[in-house]
C-alpha cells in the first residue's frame, strides 16, 4: 500500500510540473516582441507620396510673403545668381546677359571663387559688386544634394556673407531650391526629401542672417510633393520655359519692396558677348564638396565658355535691367 501511495504521490507532482511547464511556455509565446528602433530613412523611394514632408513656418519674417505684380521693372533691377536653372532663364529669352551671374554645375561651395559666365576671373561675391544690382535672387542647391544640411548651409552661410561684404547696398533673396519631378531616372542620386530639407533649413538661414526666402517651390510643385512634369524635360530636372515663367511669375508676385540704398549705378560693365551654355554640365556629380567634382564640370563646359568674353569697361548708367519690358510683356504674358 506504501508504495502505490508514494506512486501517486509521485505521478501527481510529474502532473503539476508538466502542467506549469506547458502554460509557462504558451504565455511566453504569446508576449509581444520587444521593440525595435527604426531605420534612418534613406533618399525617398521613387514615386513616394512626399506630401507632408515640406513644411515652412507661414509666420515666419524671412518669408516674402503675395502681394501685387510688382512688373516688369521689378525684374529688371534684379540679378539672379545660380547654377543651370538661372542659366536656362537667359537661354529661353526670359532675361539678358546682363541680368545673371551663373554656371551650369556651380555649387555652393565652389561659388565662392570659381569664375562665373563672362566673368571668367571673378566669383560671383566679385561680380554682385561690379554690377551694383538692386538686388539678387540666389538660386544653389542642385549641384549639393550629395552634402548633409549642415555642411550645406555652412556653405550657402559663407556664400551670402561674401556677397554682403562685397555689395553692402543690394536686397539678397534666397530662393528656394527647385524640386525635381518623380520621374528624374537621368539623374537617380537626386532626392527630393533631401531638397525640402535644404530648403526648410534656408529659411532658418534666411532668419538668422536677415535676408529674405522666396518660397517659389510651391509654385513649382504638384500635390505629390514632387515638380510638375510638365515644367520639367522628360526624365530629369532641369526646368522647361514654363516652369522658369512660373517661378518669375511667383518673384514678381512675391515682391520685396525696399528702398534703394545704392550709391550710384555708375560703371557697370556692359556684358556684350552672347554666351552659349553646355547644360549637360549641370549635376555631373551629386555634391559640390569636392573641389575636382567641379574642376570637372568646368572643363565639360570650356568648349562653350570661350565663346563668351569677360566684362568690358564700358559704363551704364542704369542697373541691371536693359530695356526688357517687352521681352517681359510677351513671354510672361
Amino acid at each position: 500500500m506504501q508504495h502505490r501511495a508514494v506512486l501517486v504521490c509521485i505521478l501527481c507532482v510529474l502532473a503539476v510540473l508538466l502542467t506549469f511547464g506547458i502554460t509557462t511556455t504558451l504565455l511566453k509565446k504569446e508576449e509581444p516582441a520587444p521593440s525595435v528602433s527604426e531605420p534612418a530613412e534613406g533618399p525617398a523611394a521613387p514615386g513616394e507620396d512626399l506630401s507632408g514632408h515640406y513644411q515652412i513656418d507661414n509666420a515666419s519674417t524671412a518669408l516674402l510673403t503675395e502681394t501685387a505684380d510688382a512688373g516688369t521693372d521689378y525684374l529688371n533691377d534684379t540679378l539672379f545668381l545660380g547654377d543651370s536653372n538661372t542659366v536656362r532663364l537667359y537661354n529661353n529669352g526670359l532675361i539678358s546677359l546682363q541680368q545673371f551671374c551663373a554656371k551650369e554645375g556651380i555649387g555652393t561651395q565652389v561659388a565662392l571663387n570659381e569664375g562665373i559666365v563672362t566673368f571668367k576671373k571673378d566669383s560671383i561675391p566679385q561680380a554682385v559688386a561690379m554690377m551694383k544690382p538692386r538686388r539678387v535672387v540666389m538660386t544653389f542647391g542642385t549641384n549639393d544634394t550629395g552634402m548633409e544640411v549642415p555642411d550645406f548651409i555652412a556653405h550657402y552661410t559663407a556664400l551670402i556673407q561674401a556677397i554682403q561684404q562685397s555689395y553692402p547696398y543690394t536686397d539678397i533673396i534666397v530662393n528656394t531650391v527647385p524640386p525635381v519631378p518623380a520621374d528624374h531616372s537621368n539623374y537617380p542620386h537626386m532626392d527630393q526629401a533631401k531638397i525640402d530639407d535644404f530648403n526648410m533649413a534656408l529659411l532658418d538661414l534666411c532668419e538668422q542672417l536677415g535676408v529674405r526666402f522666396l518660397n517659389s517651390a510651391e509654385a513649382l510643385k504638384g500635390s505629390d510633393g514632387y515638380g510638375i512634369a510638365d515644367y520639367y524635360t522628360s526624365g530629369d530636372i532641369h526646368l522647361k520655359s514654363a516652369g522658369l515663367k512660373a517661378v518669375l511669375n511667383y518673384l514678381r508676385t512675391h515682391a520685396l519692396q525696399t528702398e534703394d540704398r545704392r550709391p550710384d549705378t555708375n560703371n557697370i560693365p556692359t556684358r556684350t558677348m552672347e554666351y552659349v551654355s553646355n547644360p549637360s554640365s549641370a549635376v555631373a556629380a551629386p555634391s559640390s564638396e569636392a573641389v575636382s567634382s567641379s574642376e570637372s564640370q568646368a572643363e565639360s563646359a570650356s568648349s562653350s565658355e570661350s565663346s563668351s568674353s569677360e566684362s568690358t569697361g564700358a559704363s551704364s548708367s542704369s542697373s541691371t535691367g536693359g530695356g526688357l519690358s517687352d521681352w517681359w510683356t510677351s513671354w510672361l504674358g
